[in-house]
């Protein structure tokens, strides 16, 4: 409950994305993870538009930030 809240305190959907998949990457000692969630879920577990969550991560994907397929992702 802690970690949720310490992801939906961030003011942006980047930030909160960023420290979701950081935890997520840290917890499982790896660049590379898989998320429990599909792209709905993740949304709501961050309390964000899915659509604006969508977008956010193909510009971080673009600016050279993360990979991703689906639940799989790769923090670069």
């Amino acid at each position: 409950m802690n970690r949720k809240i310490s992801h939906m305190s961030k003011r942006t959907t980047r930030e909160k994305l960023l420290s979701y998949l950081s935890d997520i990457s840290q917890q499982q000692g790896s660049s590379r993870f898989r998320i429990p969630f599909d792209r709905q879920q993740l949304a709501d577990y961050l309390s964000v538009e899915r659509s604006a969550m969508s977008a956010e991560l193909s510009r971080m994907s673009k600016d050279g930030l993360i990979r991703y397929h689906k639940n799989e992702f790769e923090l670069i």
